[in-house]
């Protein structure tokens, strides 16, 4: 789409092998008759012999029915976050990740290897990070056909009109959700198109934030409600589990407590469903009694088909080591996550040193190489920094934020037409992005196509309903196509939003001079200069409605103030003291 340019089965022959015995024992032992007599499958092989059954061979067998050969999992938790909004006091969700991780790895209980549990807790649960976790990173290249695979987040979650469900990641943005927040879809996308296992249960902690209001960040389909895993697409031996009904609130960690307590019991052996059952019972008496709460009630949808699944049976296999790539891909992230908290901390050289280490450890870790990109742009060097985009997308190149900032690289260097089409590329990529909106649209308007500007912007408004930024750039693009009504209408939701936008004050302020009310103008123009009292704009805009209104007096007083606070080499300088002479004249 253009806008501101002019215009990975094979299949196993046989029905049974017995490991350890030659082809001639295998194939059976000749009878009296001379026929060959079958092995009878359910008598127990010889000492130190296992037998492979045919549908470990077979790859269409149901994934409930396959011996479990390796288990591994991701945790993730997420109670702190760089937004200090989502945070809340009585907030456990980085507790409930740390028990429900101490589970896995019970001996008596999850049996699941220590380095086989990855955790991600608060500021190790970034956006990236979280996607890279489940998909190559860590799943991807660890998880077998015959492995069983345990996802666990518990964080903010939330649904939007557009059916979908959001989970909050540490490095969310309020006012960017759909960017980066992680969307269920994208979260399954992931896991089906790297995780090579039928095998993936999925249990999701996610409250909505009754503290932070997400309604100012996503149009949302109805406030304080769960995940809603009936909009989720499952794949074939997935199970998804969910704290509380997609119309409830989800209370603290009581599901996943409930949860760990009833998978412990008969030594760990207890099946999935019955374990979710009881909790489900547990949860419901806990959150329903309370005075101050309301009931909760567990939600378990799958797609499983074979043998209940028991989270805490034995592997059927050695555990195995971890390989080294994804050895090299955690010593990177180490290096990648201080590179990220010295950038929290405006420690610009120490992130550059991290993000190098992260780079020489793993050259391909592209989100290391495109934040220390981004870096370079904090510290001005915008040549080495299109370097690092460019690097960066070869490795990932359908992630829209490595397009949109290599654009606005491209920008600074001046290379306009470039920049536009990585703007157009972001897009496609993620029609959803705030900040790709926004950059569009202006590169639109700027080229004088005022319809794709408006078309972007009234998007940006339908996804971001309460963004005083959206809809004071639909102002300013409405005005510029001649339509004074809308860009009117605009301007004020702008202000109604977010009094203190002065810019939304200024373009509502040029509407009403357009619509022909100069005294409501003037009014909101001194608004503006009261909120802002060094605003050129705003003092010479307010001198010149003045003007028009015969107040010479007031506005030789604006044009003096504005001459006070202008630089010399604004060319309304001169404008503004010739004006002066005349309306001294005038006086």
């Amino acid at each position: 789409m253009k806008f501101c340019l002019l215009n990975r089965l094979f299949s196993l022959a046989g029905s049974l092998i017995l490991a350890g015995l030659t082809p001639t024992l295998a194939a059976g032992t000749s009878t009296a008759t001379g026929a060959t007599a079958e092995p009878d499958l359910n008598k127990a092989p010889a000492s130190g012999v296992q037998w492979t059954k045919i549908q470990d061979l077979d790859p269409h067998a149901t994934a409930g029915n396959r011996p479990i050969k390796q288990k591994w999992a991701v945790v993730i938790g997420t109670a702190k976050f760089r937004e200090h909004r989502l945070d809340a006091a009585d907030a456990k969700m980085d507790v409930a990740a740390r028990n429900f991780a101490s589970y896995l790895k019970d001996e008596t209980a999850g049996r699941f290897p220590e380095t086989h549990v990855k955790t991600l807790i608060n500021q190790e649960a970034t956006r990236q990070n979280i996607l890279n976790n489940i998909g190559k990173g860590w799943l991807g290249s660890l998880a077998g056909p015959d492995d069983l695979v345990v996802v666990f987040i518990s964080t903010h979650g939330f649904p939007t009109t557009d059916g979908t469900t959001y989970l909050s990641a540490y490095d969310c943005a309020l006012d960017n959700v759909y960017s980066t927040c992680i969307s269920m879809q994208s979260l399954m996308k992931t896991l089906k198109e790297n995780v090579n296992t039928d095998r993936i249960v999925m249990v999701l902690e996610a409250p909505y934030s009754g503290a932070a209001e997400l309604t100012e960040g996503a149009k949302t389909a109805y406030p304080k409600a769960s995940v809603d895993s009936s909009k989720v697409n499952l794949g074939k031996g997935y199970i998804i589990l969910t704290s509380s009904k997609p119309d409830q609130m989800t209370w603290g960690s009581s599901f996943s407590s409930n949860l760990i307590k009833a998978l412990k019991e008969n030594d760990g052996m207890a099946p999935l469903t019955t374990a979710f059952q009881k909790a489900r019972e547990l949860t419901e008496q806990e959150t329903g009694s309370s005075a101050n709460s309301k009931k909760q009630t567990p939600v378990m949808k799958s797609d499983w088909v074979g043998n209940d699944i028991v989270l805490g049976a034995p592997t059927k296999e050695r555990i195995k080591d971890i390989p080294e790539n994804v050895m090299q891909f955690v010593a990177a992230e180490a290096h990648y996550l201080k590179a990220n908290n010295f950038v929290g901390e405006g420690n610009f050289d120490g992130a550059i040193a991290e993000y190098k280490a992260a780079i020489e450890t793993d050259p391909d870790y592209a989100d290391a190489i495109a934040d220390y990109g981004a870096v370079l742009t904090i510290k001005g060097d915008w040549t080495a920094a299109a370097e690092q985009y460019k690097r960066a997308i070869t490795l990932k190149p359908n992630d829209a934020l490595f397009h949109a900032n290599y654009a606005r690289v491209l920008n600074k260097l001046g290379q306009e037409e470039q920049s536009i089409k990585e703007l157009e590329l972001a897009y496609q990529l993620n029609p959803k992005d705030k900040i790709i909106l926004g950059a569009l649209a202006n590169k639109c308007v700027a080229a004088g196509n005022f319809d794709n500007a408006i078309s972007l912007l009234e998007q940006a408004i339908y996804l971001f309903p309460n963004s005083a930024q959206m809809h004071d750039r639909l102002s300013y693009a409405f005005a510029r196509s001649g339509n004074v009504t809308q860009s009117f209408a605009h301007a004020k939701e702008a202000v109604k939003l977010d009094p203190k936008l002065v810019s939304a004050r200024l373009n509502l302020g040029s509407a009403l001079l357009l619509k022909g009310d100069a005294d409501s103008a003037k009014k909101v123009y001194q608004e503006t200069t009261a909120i802002d009292p060094k605003n050129l704009d705003a003092h010479f805009l307010l001198a010149s409605t003045m003007e028009k209104l015969g107040d010479a007096q007031g506005a030789k007083s604006e044009l003096t103030t504005f001459i006070e606070l202008a630089p010399v080499q604004d060319p309304r300088v001169e404008k503004a003291k010739a004006k002066i002479a005349i309306l001294g004249k005038v006086e």
